[in-house]
């Protein structure tokens, strides 16, 4: 099978040769232009030959048109400093327009977006990551505290801000799909953990907007829900319309790939711990992980991949032991 065959099989519950496999990672160093960061991908993809190339953009580029600033610092291994944050009080959210999906930094990354479709060509399934609106608010803002407190306090105006980031943010994802993706990598960062908000706060200011944006990728072919951290909301998210779910399966407090793919018709991806056993375990802590993600899954509607994105110090070794074990399957 070729990459976009093994994809849509896996998709379909369909058999497949073997497991599509996919990694992903921050070139921090790389993130100030499209052409360096576009370049930055396209080497990772020809070095590890992914069966899909989900782009990892700066995570700042969401904010920045609302004037989120940021310092590059170029030295591998350190993310972009934040240094400034426009909401500053509660009435600053009342500041937040819907912005043009072609300007600024989202104009730069559609065109990195472009540069990465034409290095790779047509046999390449691409994912363009964006937050979601109530992640992007938590960026707008020096600390989540004042965000969860204006949650409860100033309902009004927080709304007022979350509808214009993700009125912005769907055009923005059918933009992606014009320069050349398959779907989006649609992100809940911290934001759908029960550590930070209850359910019923999800469902009033996460679930109508995260809608919203994935309304504008309804033509992707390849959408997926990312719902990052610990003790997640997955279980209660599964009719989000997307293909695939990719959470940290290996953390006990979340559900077990078997679980999801017990509950839901859609794909899963992931099955390895990107923190320990990818950056610090053994050969053998690897494929046991991998044989465990593959008996849960029986081989169908599965995806092997990291819960998150891997750490920058990932031993390329690691990478390549897992890529080529993949290949023997």
């Amino acid at each position: 099978m070729n990459k976009r065959e093994r994809i849509r099989a896996t998709l379909k519950g369909e058999t497949t040769d073997r497991p599509p496999v996919s990694f992903w990672r921050h070139f921090y160093e790389k993130e100030d232009s499209a052409a360096n960061f576009a370049e930055a991908m396209l080497d990772f993809q020809r070095r590890f030959d992914w069966d899909f190339m989900k782009v990892n953009p700066r995570a700042t580029y969401y904010g920045e048109g609302w004037g989120l600033k940021v310092r590059f610092r170029g030295d591998l291994g350190l993310k972009p400093e934040q240094i400034d944050f426009p909401i500053k009080a509660s009435p600053d959210w009342g500041t937040i327009k819907a912005l043009s999906p072609e300007a600024g930094a989202l104009g730069e990354q559609l065109e990195a977006l472009i540069r990465i479709r034409q290095g790779l060509g047509p046999e390449v399934p691409i994912v363009q990551t964006i937050f979601t609106p109530l992640s992007i608010a938590g960026d707008l803002v020096d600390s989540s505290d004042q965000l969860l407190r204006d949650l409860k306090e100033n309902k009004e105006i927080v709304h007022h801000a979350l509808g214009a980031i993700a009125a912005t943010f769907a055009l923005y994802a059918r933009a992606c799909l014009q320069a050349g993706a398959d779907g989006i990598f649609l992100a809940t960062t911290e934001w759908a953990s029960r550590d930070l908000l209850t359910y019923g706060q999800y469902l009033e200011f996460g679930l109508p907007y995260d809608l919203q944006v994935l309304n504008g990728a309804a033509e992707g072919k390849f959408n997926i829900l990312h719902v990052c951290g610990r003790n997640n909301m997955l279980k209660g998210l599964l009719d989000y319309p997307v293909h695939a779910f990719n959470w940290t399966a290996t953390d006990p407090t979340n559900p077990s790939l078997g679980e999801i793919l017990r509950l839901s018709r859609k794909a899963v991806i992931g099955g390895i711990d990107e923190e320990e056993t990818l950056r610090h375990g053994s050969w053998e802590d690897l494929k046991q992980e991998m044989e465990k993600a593959k008996e849960q899954s029986h081989g169908r509607r599965w995806m092997l991949g990291p819960g998150c994105a891997i750490p920058v110090d990932v031993p390329e070794a690691h990478l390549r032991m897992v890529r080529e074990e993949v290949e023997r399957w």
